[in-house]
């Protein structure tokens, strides 16, 4: 990128290709768990662009609502109200197991699936939202659900 292109040695003639006309996308995440981290030289070709994760509060708002959703979406059959009172409980453990996980579950060269985001923390909320409330009779039946859901993605 600095000299504008590169030898081409593989061909008798050695001859320069340049670089034209492209643009470079890169992303990566926060260095650590095996992942190299680039060099500066090669970092100021580059706009960087950090992204804040989101904070608990955040987070509880945004899967309470997602809770909301999926017991008002079963109309024909609702779910009980003691399980529906369990929505900012099961939300806020959730996003607890979440964070302990991360803390616990670090990413090394030898474990380098350990790598969690929020995607893993929505994958939960998903397999509970499969559900159906004829299903869930008691409170327990959905703590039991929850419990395996998160085993499932943690």
């Amino acid at each position: 990128m600095d000299y504008g292109g590169w030898y081409e040695i593989d061909t008798p003639e050695r001859e320069f290709r340049n670089i034209i006309k492209v643009c470079f996308v890169t992303a990566m995440g926060p260095p650590g768990g095996g992942r190299n981290s680039i060099t500066n030289r090669y970092v100021r070709h580059f706009n960087v662009l950090y992204i804040e994760p989101y904070s608990d509060t955040s987070l509880n708002m945004i899967f309470c609502n997602v809770m909301e959703w999926m017991f008002r979406s079963n109309h024909k059959n609702p779910f009980s109200a003691g399980i529906e009172k369990m929505k900012e409980n099961i939300t806020s453990a959730t996003i607890q197991v979440y964070n302990q996980v991360q803390k616990q579950f670090r990413p090394t060269p030898a474990k380098a699936h350990y790598t969690f985001n929020l995607r893993d923390l929505s994958k939960v909320f998903q397999g509970m939202s499969k559900t159906h409330a004829r299903a869930m009779g008691q409170e327990e039946s959905f703590i039991k659900l929850w419990a395996h859901e998160c085993m499932r993605v943690f």
